[in-house]
């Protein structure tokens, strides 16, 4: 596979690069495997759930949205 110049400083820079494999889109992630699993965590439903729940919980708290409960 051929990488050009900007493509390697991209990736030593820790940035993702996409290519195209054999028509197929593809994207280089520097880095291991268990990082790679850390960033997609981020990205699963039930994790993102309790995200924007510990993020909203006092906005959701606050008596002034129980309008929007009746």
């Amino acid at each position: 596979m051929q990488i050009t110049s900007q493509q390697m400083q991209a990736i030593d820079n820790g940035e993702p690069v996409p290519l195209v494999v054999e028509g197929r889109p593809c994207i280089l992630v520097p880095g291991t495997i268990d990082q790679l699993r850390d960033a997609l965590d981020d990205w699963d439903p039930r994790t993102m759930q309790r995200h924007m729940a510990r993020l909203m919980a006092d906005d959701w708290n606050d008596p002034a949205m129980s309008a929007y409960d009746e």
